[in-house]
């Protein structure tokens, strides 16, 4: 007993905290990240943190890199926070962008309309809830701007990078962020317009 709770000390101690830096690992160290959440999950399986940030860590990876099984993944420890948590609005953010992921393997379209439409109004929701948290601004901007222009979420890329430079004007943010955010409030405009 007294091991298993070094054990689980030792991975909070060692785990990055739970935070913006989370959604920004990258290789190894993302995959080092999710070995320690995971970890972290079997020793304390209702642990909110490790479960939302093991969640955001597959997100993310499945933006550059989709693989269903991974999709999948995200969505369990997603939804396993939710469940803990259903009123934090970052989790039903990135759950509902991760429920968008998962047309990506569907053939039916009408599966793939019924997950876009799904996860979207996960991330409409989580807008209604927090419209000044800037990891749910983010987390819907980019979602809308990485769907196909034909589904009309565009505009919603626009809004939210928007809201969130605003935001910014009033509020320290990191600055590699707010470079982005300006860089792909401009192709989203030109997508608008492209295809009005």
């Amino acid at each position: 007993m007294k091991k298993a709770m070094l054990l689980i000390v030792a991975l909070l101690i060692t785990a990055p905290a739970l935070s913006t830096e989370t959604q920004d690992l990258k290789g190894t160290e993302a995959k080092a990240a999710l070995a320690k959440y995971e970890a972290a999950i079997k020793a304390k399986p209702d642990d909110f943190d490790a479960l939302k940030s093991a969640g955001i860590i597959l997100h993310q990876m499945s933006r550059s890199d989709a693989k269903k099984n991974q999709v999948e993944a995200a969505e369990g420890y997603l939804k396993q926070a939710q469940k803990l948590k259903p009123d934090d609005p970052e989790t039903l953010a990135w759950l509902g962008s991760v429920i968008t992921m998962k047309a990506l393997f569907e053939t039916d379209p009408g599966k793939q309309t019924f997950f876009v439409k799904s996860g979207s109004r996960m991330l409409d929701k989580a807008i209604q809830q927090a419209p000044d948290n800037t990891v749910v601004r983010l987390t819907r901007a980019y979602n809308s701007l990485e769907l196909p222009p034909f589904l009309m979420r565009t505009k919603f890329a626009v809004e939210d990078f928007k809201y969130y430079l605003d935001l910014c004007t009033k509020r320290q943010c990191p600055p590699q962020y707010v470079a982005d955010a300006h860089a792909n409030l401009s192709v989203a405009e030109k997508t608008v317009t492209d295809n009005k």
